[in-house]
């Protein structure tokens, strides 16, 4: 992937998010954190797409960005001036004190943004054996499920073979979406097979094609969920560069961020859809 690509598609997708918040008065930056420092490699690379989404956020306008790449380091007193987490990050697990603080954190009110690669892993109580994930006795991270939404068995974690499709916004008329075209390509793994809990509010669905090894089915892709007086939003794309410079995921992820901070999205009339 070339540098100058990715700062084109970039500056065309926050061409887009200045003219959707047209006519508004001018806020405050939301404080965004990026919790990161490990993935999957080499199927992800935490190093690139961190500095890709947050590349993103600054690019956008409106954002100022700190990255944690030590989690275990993180700390109420450390996120206090922070008002969003993004996650980025599938690894070992963070110890009891940094999780208790993230979830207090989040309960109290800081919003998070979950990304792709952090669906399954540690947090859950898997292992890897042989190169895939397998279920052990240990239940992982309990709140963890509960913030993002969903749980995914070790027999069912996959997708269909990479390719383009189409994701469809089923509920228009969210803060993240309105405005917005009714779909957006994404050239990306659609994960299926998850299994959502009652709290997850679905906003965007894809198609999984059995032709490229998909189920069939309407796969959920984009949802949020409510923790305590926390909003958390689970992306489920972005496997890497290529996938997170497609202007839909990059749309997504910067309206999603702020809405996750703040509540809302700003939206001038003059953008919205007949």
């Amino acid at each position: 992937m070339k540098v100058h690509s990715i700062c084109l598609v970039i500056a065309s997708v926050g061409c887009l998010l200045l003219g959707l918040n047209a006519g508004q008065a001018p806020r405050s930056a939301i404080r965004v954190m990026v919790l990161t420092g490990a993935s999957d490699l080499p199927y992800h690379d935490w190093r690139i797409t961190t500095s890709f989404l947050r590349k993103a956020l600054e690019d956008s306008g409106g954002f100022e960005v700190k990255i944690l790449e030590d989690v275990r380091e993180f700390s109420g007193q450390r996120s206090a001036d922070r008002d969003v987490l993004v996650l980025n990050y599938n690894g070992p697990r963070w110890g009891q004190q940094a999780e208790r603080e993230i979830e207090n954190a989040i309960r109290s009110g800081k919003g998070m943004i979950a990304v792709h690669g952090v669906s399954y892993g540690e947090f859950f109580g898997m292992e890897q054996k042989g190169g895939r994930w397998v279920g052990t006795n240990d239940p992982g991270w309990v709140a963890y499920a509960e913030m993002l939404g969903m749980t995914w068995k070790p027999e069912n974690i996959g997708h269909a073979r990479r390719h383009v499709f189409s994701v469809k916004w089923t509920e228009p008329n969210h803060p993240i979406a309105r405005g917005l075209e009714p779909s957006f390509q994404a050239d990306d793994e659609l994960y299926h097979k998850m299994d959502l809990k009652p709290t997850a509010q679905v906003l965007a669905t894809a198609y999984s094609d059995p032709a490229m090894g998909g189920t069939g089915r309407e796969e959920p892709q984009i949802w949020t969920v409510a923790y305590g007086r926390g909003r958390v939003l689970h992306i489920t794309l972005g496997h890497d560069v290529k996938a997170m410079q497609q202007p839909g995921f990059v749309a997504a992820f910067v309206r999603g961020t702020e809405w996750a901070a703040t509540g809302k999205v700003p939206i001038s009339t003059s953008q919205k859809r007949p």
